[in-house]
């Protein structure tokens, strides 16, 4: 008699629960390595976030104040700014506006109640920010470009002529209309609105100063008082900087310009704005997204020497700002940290803010700046 080999049915239960045993060692496995390249993925995310926020951010503010060699203490201005308030603002280097309310939620729309923020949030932001985040506007020369000489120049004609273009080479960037421009010979300087220009590629570039009408154009043509040539001209900016509802469901960084009377998207520098004022309109994007919260305190004191910190609400003189201390909450994806792990309530300079029971990874950036020409 034949007798047939094979598994009897103990057998087979057995083969079935040792596979069945590593089969969930290696999901585990799997799903702790998933885990953990998760985490990586998102901590390294978050670091290009701060990365990408300390180089936005960080020449801006320390830039603030500087205007070639005239001092804000000493400009003039034939800007008008009849409409009061932040825009085209250069006397003080810095302003900014202490968030009294906690944080609505995150990705929130822009909160138009201006009272949420001490001092009062200027009436040309309302709307922009996220309820609960700080908000900065800073002015200064505008970055990667340099002071250039004047070579002609004549107070009452409208306009003048600079030796070159004041963006450094490599650099292919050009005068546009509807930037602020300045003329300083070191005692004095005055602000003005460009409003065109001629020989963008070539030597002497011609700058029209030209009078316009309404908030953000020229008050009129000509400077008073003259300026020698030999004065030095510079592009200045006036940027802001807030947390305000994002794409992808998440809150963002903003810096918003000032240009043609509105807060405008950085890229508005590369294509000008008609005559520098009325023209188009070039709505605030987003420059680094993942950010939750924007907190801010003022390093104060006295002959350039920081004293104390303290919110917005305790500046009593902006020109007397040496030194901002800024902390940012940065969020990773969802799934970057285990359900359960995260922390639920962050302290952000001295600030309590609070997040849902998520599984996003989340990290606390802070950074000092120094203002370093506020006392020029």
């Amino acid at each position: 008699m034949r007798h047939h080999k094979g598994f009897s049915l103990v057998e087979l239960m057995v083969a079935i629960t040792i596979g069945l045993v590593i089969l969930a060692g290696v999901i585990t496995v799997f799903v702790a390595q998933r885990q953990v390249y998760g985490t990586a993925t998102a901590q390294a995310s978050i670091q290009n976030a701060e990365n990408a926020i300390a180089a936005i951010v960080g020449p801006a503010v320390r830039g603030a104040g500087f205007a070639g060699c005239g001092a804000f203490s000493t400009a003039g201005t034939i800007i008008d700014t009849s409409g009061g308030g932040l825009p085209y603002n250069f006397s003080a280097p810095l302003f900014g506006y202490d968030a009294n309310v906690p944080m609505g939620g995150l990705n929130a729309a822009g909160d138009s109640n201006s009272g949420d923020w001490t001092p009062a949030l200027d009436a040309s932001l309302t709307g922009l920010p996220e309820a609960g985040s700080d908000v900065l506007a800073v002015g200064g020369e505008l970055p990667g470009t340099i002071p250039v000489p004047v070579t002609d120049i004549v107070g009452n004609s409208g306009q003048l002529t600079i030796q070159r273009q004041p963006f450094a080479p490599p650099s292919t960037a050009t005068v546009q209309p509807g930037m602020i421009g300045a003329v300083s010979d070191c005692a004095k300087s005055i602000s003005f609105v460009i409003f065109s220009q001629a020989g963008a590629n070539s030597n002497n570039l011609i700058i029209h100063h030209d009078q316009g009408s309404g908030t953000g154009s020229n008050k009129q043509a000509n400077f008073a008082p003259n300026f020698p040539q030999g004065s030095q001209f510079v592009l200045l900016q006036q940027e802001a900087f807030y947390v305000g509802q994002g794409p992808g469901g998440q809150s963002a960084l903003y810096g918003a310009v000032m240009m043609c009377g509105q807060w405008q998207s950085l890229s508005v520098l590369n294509t000008g704005c008609s005559k520098g004022n009325g023209g188009s309109v070039s709505a605030p994007q987003p420059l680094v997204p993942g950010v939750d919260n924007m907190q801010i305190l003022y390093g104060i004191g006295s002959a350039g020497v920081v004293q104390q910190w303290v919110p917005a609400s305790q500046v009593g003189n902006w020109s007397q700002v040496y030194a901002v201390r800024m902390g940012f909450l940065v969020e990773g994806p969802p799934g970057s940290a285990p359900p359960g792990a995260n922390k639920t309530q962050w302290d952000v300079l001295g600030t309590t803010v609070k997040v849902p029971a998520d599984t996003r990874l989340r990290h606390l950036y802070v950074m000092t700046l120094s203002v370093r020409n506020t006392t020029l």
